[in-house]
Parts: structure tokens; sequence; C-alpha cells
């Protein structure tokens, strides 16, 4: 009874500085688990940091996200560029065929930040 009085205390002081109860419980004791500010996930009770491992899905759905990012992050690099290159051309022509690919990759960062979303 002393040992679960110890881990009623411990979590109690852990929802006093903020943490938040989880629904999921400590593989080994059982005991619900708790996220604190910083992130971590830790039981009360083992006094041990818990990490959960994403299934295959949730992981190729992140990478993903994170691929989209770097390409988005690309493209408005590549439209800097142009609108810099713009500004210091006078050929009608170039300026013509330059506003065409700014156009395409605008459309391009547009269609990949909706589907982030």
């Amino acid at each position: 009874m002393v040992i679960r009085d110890e881990v009623i205390k411990k979590s109690a002081e852990l929802l006093r500085l903020g943490a938040i109860m989880l629904n999921e419980c400590c593989p080994e004791c059982k005991i619900p688990l708790f996220k604190l500010k910083s992130g971590e996930i830790i039981c009360p009770s083992c006094e041990r940091k818990v990490i959960f491992v994403k299934t295959d899905e949730e992981e190729k759905e992140l990478l993903e996200t994170l691929k989209s990012a770097q390409l988005e992050e690309e493209i408005s690099k590549k439209i800097e560029e142009i609108r810099n290159k713009m500004s210091k051309i006078e050929n009608p022509e170039e300026i013509e065929k330059l506003a065409r690919t700014l156009s395409t990759l605008i459309d391009l960062k547009e269609k990949i930040h909706r589907k982030k979303i």
C-alpha cells in the first residue's frame, strides 16, 4: 500500500507541475503515463522515460511531410532567385519566359502547401 500511495503522490505532483496524464500505461508496471511540458513521457512509478514508436504508416506520413516542406523551401528559393533576376532584365521576351517559370513555381508551391494541410 505504501508503494501505491507514493505513486499517487508523484502523480499528483506531476499534475500540479503541469504534466498531462495520458491514456497509455507504462509497459512495465501498467501505471498511467504522464507527458511533461518538455514533451517527455514518464512513468511516475518506474521513474523512467517512455518513447512511443510510430507505426509504419505514421512514419511514412511524417517523411512525406518533411520531404514536402523541403521541396517547398527549395521552390521558395527559386522563386526569389527568379524575382531578383527579373528586376535586372529589360528584354521583354526574357521577362515573359521568367514570368511563366515563376507562375509555374508559385502554382507548384501552392499545391504542395494545400497537400500538407
